[in-house]
């Protein structure tokens, strides 16, 4: 970036050097022209006579430098005067800024080389810097004064321009390079630090959230499951004890202990789902999926896991593919009646990819929403974690054909992992 700003700064000093050159030589031009005016005479055949002989106003100019070429030119491009006798009589378009400058009354200038048209090359050779001064010979004719001065006198001045300006220009932008690389320095180790503290608030977040979830299940199989079981006993032995008065009442009793005993085993489900076993990511994602399936498949629900490339994922990766899984077979437990269900991860170009698929009874995509109005939100909480992860939650099925839930997920996700239980 500095050679960058160096070079460039080079080719402006450069540049700001050959106009100031052309700028210069307008200006001797304009002078000169002014002083000879007083002995210029494009009719010699009228009077007044023009004093003296032009060529000893231009000898001096023309020996001293850097003018190297004086001509005085009518409006059809004819020479009336030139240093050099050769060129004299000799008639060229005037090119255009020449003829600018006299409709204008002012000055113009180009860079030419000897073949240009309207450059009428004398003893002057190579690339020159012609000046056109607009005046009025004695009889008040306008006429053009020409200059001619070697390009080469002009690219010394630039270059000299350059090589006082460049100094200062490189030794400023080293300057602010050595600023910039403390500066840079300490605003990168601000932003790593700060990353670490961010990490480190996800982590604990994380950490409280999993703490939260094991206290709950806690109370709940402490105190709810606990009383539900004994309200279940006592049904069933005031169904065998008691002397119910008809048989519908006997009925209701049986079909209300059996429903407190499903709303138990419910509870328990809901509780294994809620928080994975102690140690189960020890290993990573896959022993932590394994353990999973063997939970799911004590309902009777054949898992099959395939999940070599989760070995090694990064832990807030692994996490949030285990709540997808988690989710995904909850679901299948509760709604499919599906008895085998395939759980594959891949990873390819930074993305972790799980798939989680069943041979269930499937259901109507276009009804997903009245699943989500009707409180089953867990499947949009997921898919609004994942999209905040970077990743994405697709989900197809169809009466009948089963139902196949596709997540993708960032390998360098910081996303926090806390998503809510399905519902």
């Amino acid at each position: 970036m500095t050679l960058a700003l160096a070079l460039l700064t080079g080719v402006l000093a450069r540049r700001a050097g050959l106009e100031q050159g052309t700028r210069a030589f307008e200006s001797l031009a304009r002078v000169t022209a002014a002083t000879l005016t007083p002995a210029l005479d494009g009719d010699p055949t009228r009077p007044p006579a023009t004093p003296g002989d032009l060529r000893t106003h231009v000898s001096a100019l023309v020996a001293a430098g850097p003018v190297v070429a004086v001509r005085v030119r009518a409006g059809d491009g004819r020479v009336l005067w030139a240093d050099d006798r050769s060129v004299v009589g000799r008639v060229a378009p005037l090119p255009p800024e020449a003829r600018r400058a006299l409709d204008s009354g002012s000055v113009a200038s180009q860079v030419a080389d000897s073949d240009d048209p309207g450059v009428l090359a004398g003893r002057s050779s190579g690339r020159v810097l012609v000046a056109w001064v607009a005046v009025e010979d004695v009889h008040g004719t306008p006429l053009l004064v020409e200059f001619h001065e070697s390009y080469s006198e002009v690219t010394e001045i630039a270059e000299r321009a350059w090589m006082r300006f460049t100094p200062a220009a490189l030794g400023a932008l080293a300057l602010l390079q050595v600023i910039q690389v403390p500066l840079a320095w300490r605003l990168a180790s601000r932003l790593r630090r700060s990353r670490q503290a961010e990490d480190a608030l996800l982590q604990a977040a994380v950490d409280a959230s999993d703490a939260e979830r094991r206290r709950i299940a806690g109370e709940v199989h402490d105190h709810v499951v606990q009383d539900l079981t004994g309200l279940a006993y006592d049904l069933d032995a005031a169904r065998m004890r008691g002397r119910p008065r008809n048989a519908e009442d006997a009925e209701l009793l049986e079909r209300t202990a059996a429903a407190v005993r499903q709303t138990v085993e419910d509870l328990r489900a809901l509780l294994v789902a809620l928080i994975p076993a102690r140690g189960a990511f020890r290993g990573g994602l896959l022993p932590a999926l394994q353990v999973l399936a063997q939970e799911v498949g004590r309902s009777g629900i054949r898992v099959s896991v395939s999940a070599d490339a989760a070995r090694d994922l990064p832990g807030p990766t692994a996490a949030l593919l285990y709540r997808c899984a988690q989710e995904a077979l909850r679901n299948v437990t509760t709604h499919s009646r599906a008895t085998s269900v395939e759980v594959v991860v891949t990873r390819d170009q930074g993305v972790a990819t799980m798939r989680v698929e069943d041979d269930g009874q499937g259901f109507d995509e276009s009804r997903l929403d009245e699943r989500f109005a009707a409180g089953h939100v867990g499947l949009r909480a997921l898919g609004e974690l994942l999209v905040d992860a970077g990743g994405s939650l697709t989900l197809t099925s169809a009466p009948g054909q089963g139902t196949r839930l596709v997540a993708t997920v960032p390998l360098s996700t910081t996303a926090p992992l806390s998503a809510g239980a399905a519902r």
